[in-house]
Parts: structure tokens; C-alpha cells; sequence
């Protein structure tokens, strides 16, 4: 009897490798399956849950004409990305404001990412399964969690997304697609700037093939007018949206450096990239300051430029045109982040700042290192599958940090240390977001201490802010006063000064603040708003009857002065006045009701509980305490987070 033939190999050999490319997709979607249920956390704060052009959709060019960050007290930091913002208006309809939504369309958005990356490596010469390991490695290299896992980390996945679109549909023999990369290029940059790294790429291409005599010069500059095209209406449209932009100029870290300086900063930056890419388990949220080269980081930087230079000069050649289009935009796209030009960052080096890089050298080394390996096949799987565990398992572990604001902080914390000013300002402003100044300033002094260059007038001002709703209000003014006086353009700082002014009863400089404010900045809504709550203030107070020192006055008295405390946001004079509602024999329940619900969101958390006891053995039954309860915990229990 004779066996069965044999099934046909070379047909199973054909399924498999058609199967190839699901392998990066469902890896990448298990590794980042738990970031699904995030929270809005850092910058999703300001980009989503408090702009207006989010909570409601607005008319479509609104998004066109406003600049990335749109409060109008903040500073401007020159950032263009209108789609971002667009796509967050309509998730936000979409998905009624809840963050979980806005972390899986982040989702949806890298694993199209990482299928681009997985194309772009087999038409740059891998085979299927080598695609589908470097597309895969992309996918679940942890340092890119920050992009990924982080909502306002989208710009970069959304820029790489349409660029690497364009090179996929660009074919210089049709019209059509040129023009259709042309405008997919387009659509990047108005996600993020990063994406004029595909212009480059499209360069490179058309100079390969004119020096392979494919076609002429003037060929190849038909071929590249579409980009052009591209990034001159984005010009465009960006000098409009800045030109309508009246808010002062953000004086950050990355400014006022010397060209000697810049180059040391750009080496030392290069050195922090570097070493990100080998320590590829272990992401952080910033590396070093801008301003701040230390030399063992420029020495390093200069050596991994004079490698890659030197590599490039020896090896590039034998890269394939779409491998060397792709190299060399990951350089350029490094090279923006690099701070050769002021940017107005301050962090020297950031993970998300690889996320395209990361899939440029993706498609470009892919096919080489899979033809590098072909003689020790089982090796290399053995190494690829390790190093695809390894990624996967951090990033899965990683994502649980961005689960938790405070979680995130004190991880950073603790990897960088209580000496990290930018880590100390965003623990400061956790405890202020929830009325806990006294924890808040240990943090914000810490963060001014150093006196690093990443300090600036954001960290004294928060610390000014903190001392004056702790009551210490002549040392907020002091700092304040120093503030303006080194930068007489910094308009917040003028309005807190007022503000703070009026908090300690000092109603006649307040008012007197806000008209030389008037005379910076004519027009400006806010400063009549600030005008009319200060003579409110000042008029009701004046009104209230006198009371001799030490007596208590009556439940209507304290709780007028608490009410307008609370107006003017003293949150230290409107608990001492709630406290006396609370020590009134005449205050009624829902007066002390009042009072302790005061105590419970923005008082002192010792006190609110002392007060919340007494108010439940005085009104038990009352179903609104656990209520106040629940609210007290929630504010305590900030410190939880590991």
C-alpha cells in the first residue's frame, strides 16, 4: 500500500507567507490592548478637555485659523496642527468626552502605521515574514508607548501616518498619485511639522533616479512639484493662523542659545537618542535640559554622527532607492528635534520624538539586516522572537503607567530623581488641580531649587500661585513683582499679580495693575472681567459690618466673605471664614452644609475631615455627607498611585 503524497509545500509555504503580515498587527494590538482603558492625562488636559474648539464642534475653518494651543492666556508655542485638533473635536462628539475612546482611535491609528511600515519593507526588498519582524518591532518598541499610549502623543502617529501614505501611493510615471502623495503629504503636515521629512524622502528618490538615467532633471522636478505644492499651502495656511495669534511669544529653554551653544546642545541631544535606541526597555518621559551639554553626552553625539557619516559614505550605496529615501528622511526628521532650530522645547530629548525616525530606519534596514541573517536562519529567529517578547512584555508594562496621572509622575520621580525640575512642576500641579497646596508647594520649591534652565517663569509662577492660595500672599507678590519686572511682556504674569493683589484686600493696586495692564494689551476681554470682580469684591466687603477682634461674627457675615473669598480664588480666606460659618451658634444646616462641602474640595484635607465627622454627628442620616465622604477620599487618595 502506498502512502499519501506529500502536501504541496511550496502552496503551504505561500499561505504562511501571506499570513505574515497579521503577525505585527495582532502582536502590537496585544501589547497595547491595556492602554485602551487610559485616562486624559498631562497635555490631554489643556489640548482636549479645555478647548473650546474640542467641547463643541465649531465651523471648519475655525480649526484652520487657530494655532495648536488656543487658550488665549497661555503663551503661544508656534505649533500648527489643525487636524489633531479636528479629530479631537470629533471624537469628542463621538465619544461623548470619554478618554477611552480617544486611546483606542490612538490605537487604530499605530496598527495603520505599522501595516504602512510593513508594506514600505517588502517594496524596499524583504520578504513577508522579515517584513512582518521589522514592522512588528516598530510596533512594540516601548519607547514609542509615549506616542501611543499618550493621547497627545497622536501628532507624530498621525504625521508618520499620511507620510508614509504618500510614499506608498507615489508613482512618478501617473499624475494622479503624485498629486495624491502630494496631498497625503499634506494632511501630515498639518498633524505635525515632522512630516516635511517626507519631502526629503521623495528627494532622494527622484535624485537616485536621475543619477540612474531612469529620467532628467526636469522630469524629476515635475515629479516633485506636488510636494512642493504641499508644503507651500501649508506655509500658508500656518502664517495665517500665526498672523491671528496676538499672544506673546513663548520664551522657553530653547531660545537665546548661541550658535556654539546650539551645536553643543544638538550633539548631546544626538548622544540621549542614541543611547535611547540601545536602552530600548527602560522609556522615560525626558532626557536632559536644553541649554545643559554635559560632556561625556556631546562627546557621545559626536561619535554617532562620525559613524553614521561614516557608514552612510561606505554602505549607503548599497541600500535600495526606497531604503536610502527612508534613511535619509529618519535623519531629517531626528534632525528637527536635534534643536538646530529653536523650538521652543525644553526637554533635550524625548521618546516620542522617535516615532517616525523609528519607522524610517525601519523600512530602511529591514531588507539589509534580513539579507545580513539569511545564513543563520534559526539563530535569527531565535534573536527576533526574544527581542519581540521583550519589547511587547515592556510596552505592555509601560502602557499601566499612563493608566494613572500620579502613577506616571511618581514613576518618573523616581527614575529621575526630587532634582528633576520639570518632574517636581508636574507633580505641584497635580496636588494644586486638587486644592492640596501644601503638598503642591514642597514639589514647586523643589522644581525652582536647581535653578535649572527648565525652571522659567511656568515654575514661578505656579510657586507664586501655590504660596497666594496658601494665604502667603506678600511672598507671592514679591515673586510676581520680579517676574514682570524681568519680562514686562509676560501677560499672565501681570494678571496673577493683580489677582493676587486683590486676594490679599489690596483692591486699589489691583485695580490700578490692571489699567497699566490695559495699556499693554488694548482689547484684551479678560482685563474688564477682572475689573468688575474686583470692585464687587472690594465694594462687599466695605459693606459688611464690623466686628470686634476675636469675636465671631454671625453665619450671613462669614459666609459673605467666604462666598466672595471664593470669587476672587483665596481659597485660604474663604476656608477661615467657612470655619467661623461652622462656629456660628446661629448658622443653619444647610449654612455648615455648605461650609464643610467648602472644606472637602479645597480646604485643608485634615481639617475638611475634622469638620465632616463633626457635621455627621450633628446631622446623621444626612445622605449629601457621603457624598462629601466620597469627594474627600478621592482627594486623598492621590497618594495611592505607586
Amino acid at each position: 500500500m502506498s502512502n499519501p503524497p506529500p502536501p504541496d509545500s511550496d502552496d503551504a509555504r505561500a499561505r504562511l507567507m501571506r499570513r505574515a503580515k497579521w503577525l505585527p498587527l495582532l502582536l502590537v494590538a496585544l501589547a497595547y490592548a491595556n492602554a485602551v482603558r487610559g485616562t486624559f492625562v498631562w497635555d490631554d488636559h489643556s489640548l482636549i478637555e479645555e478647548q473650546s474648539l474640542v467641547r463643541e464642534l465649531a465651523p471648519l475653518p475655525d480649526y484652520f485659523t487657530r494655532m495648536f494651543w488656543s487658550d488665549s492666556l497661555s503663551v503661544s508655542r508656534g505649533y500648527y496642527r489643525p487636524l489633531v485638533t479636528l479629530g479631537y473635536a470629533v471624537e469628542y462628539a463621538l465619544w461623548g468626552g470619554a478618554a477611552e475612546g480617544f486611546h483606542l482611535t490612538n490605537l487604530l491609528f499605530h496598527l495603520v502605521v505599522v501595516a504602512w511600515v510593513f508594506l514600505l519593507c517588502r517594496r524596499a526588498g524583504a520578504s513577508p515574514w522579515g517584513a512582518a519582524v521589522g514592522a512588528a518591532a516598530f510596533g512594540v518598541f516601548p519607547r514609542l508607548t509615549e506616542s501611543v499610549a499618550w493621547i497627545s502623543g497622536r501628532t507624530d502617529v498621525l504625521a508618520a501616518l499620511f507620510m508614509l501614505a504618500s510614499l506608498l501611493v507615489y508613482r512618478p510615471s501617473q499624475s494622479s498619485r503624485r498629486w495624491l502623495s502630494g496631498a497625503l503629504l499634506l494632511l501630515g503636515l498639518l498633524c505635525k511639522e515632522v512630516a516635511v521629512a517626507g519631502l526629503v524622502g521623495f528627494t532622494v528618490l527622484e535624485l537616485r533616479a536621475v543619477r540612474a538615467r531612469e529620467r532628467g532633471w526636469s522630469q524629476a522636478a515635475r515629479n516633485l512639484l506636488p510636494m512642493a505644492v504641499a508644503l507651500v499651502a501649508y506655509g500658508v495656511l500656518r502664517l495665517n493662523a500665526l498672523r491671528a495669534d496676538v499672544r506673546e511669544l513663548d520664551g522657553g529653554a530653547s531660545t537665546g542659545l548661541s550658535l556654539a551653544e546650539r551645536a553643543l546642545t544638538a550633539l548631546a541631544a544626538m548622544g540621549h537618542y542614541a543611547v535611547m535606541l540601545v536602552d530600548a526597555l527602560r522609556p522615560r518621559l525626558q532626557m536632559g535640559v536644553v541649554g545643559e551639554a554635559p560632556l561625556p553626552w556631546v562627546l557621545l553625539g559626536a561619535g554617532v554622527l562620525a559613524a553614521g557619516i561614516i557608514l552612510a559614505w561606505r554602505r549607503g550605496g548599497r541600500l535600495s532607492p526606497l531604503s536610502q529615501a527612508a534613511l535619509a528622511a529618519g535623519a531629517v526628521a531626528l534632525t528637527l528635534v536635534l534643536h538646530l532650530i529653536p523650538l521652543g522645547i525644553h526637554t533635550l530629548a524625548s521618546d516620542r520624538f522617535l516615532y517616525v525616525p523609528m519607522a524610517m530606519l525601519a523600512v530602511a534596514f529591514t531588507a539589509p539586516i534580513e539579507h545580513a541573517v539569511r545564513a543563520r536562519p534559526k539563530q535569527a529567529l531565535a534573536v527576533s522572537c526574544g527581542v519581540l517578547l521583550a519589547f511587547a512584555t515592556a510596552t505592555h508594562l509601560r502602557n499601566r503607567d499612563w493608566m494613572d496621572e500620579m502613577r506616571l509622575w511618581r514613576v518618573a520621580e523616581r527614575v529621575s530623581g526630587p532634582d528633576d525640575a520639570f518632574v517636581q512642576q508636574q507633580l505641584g500641579g497635580l496636588y494644586m488641580n486638587v486644592h492640596r497646596y501644601e503638598d503642591a508647594l514642597v514639589h514647586l520649591q523643589n522644581s525652582v531649587r536647581t535653578r535649572s534652565r527648565l525652571t522659567g517663569a511656568k515654575g514661578y509662577n505656579n510657586l507664586a500661585l501655590c504660596l497666594t492660595k496658601l494665604g502667603r500672599h506678600d511672598e507671592a507678590i514679591t515673586l510676581f513683582e520680579d517676574m514682570v519686572k524681568q519680562q514686562p511682556g509676560y501677560h499672565r504674569g501681570h494678571l496673577n499679580l493683580a489677582m493676587t493683589l486683590a486676594r490679599a484686600g489690596r483692591f486699589d493696586a489691583a485695580l490700578l495693575r490692571l489699567q497699566k495692564l490695559e495699556a499693554l494689551a488694548p482689547g484684551d476681554t479678560v482685563i474688564p472681567e477682572l475689573r468688575a470682580l474686583f470692585e464687587r469684591s472690594r465694594d462687599t466687603l466695605a459693606k459688611l459690618p464690623a466686628h470686634p477682634p476675636g469675636a465671631t461674627p454671625s453665619a450671613a457675615v462669614a459666609e459673605t466673605r467666604a462666598r466672595t473669598f471664593q470669587e476672587l480664588g483665596a481659597p485660604h480666606e474663604a476656608a477661615a471664614n467657612w470655619e467661623q460659618v461652622l462656629g456660628a451658634p446661629d448658622a443653619t444646616a444647610e449654612q455648615r452644609l455648605q461650609a464643610v462641602g467648602f472644606l472637602v474640595f479645597e480646604g485643608n484635607p485634615g481639617r475638611a475631615r475634622n469638620a465632616l465627622e463633626g457635621l455627621s454627628r450633628a446631622q446623621p442620616g444626612d445622605e449629601r455627607l457621603l457624598l462629601l465622604e466620597e469627594a474627600l477620599a478621592s482627594r486623598v487618595a492621590l497618594d495611592a498611585s505607586p
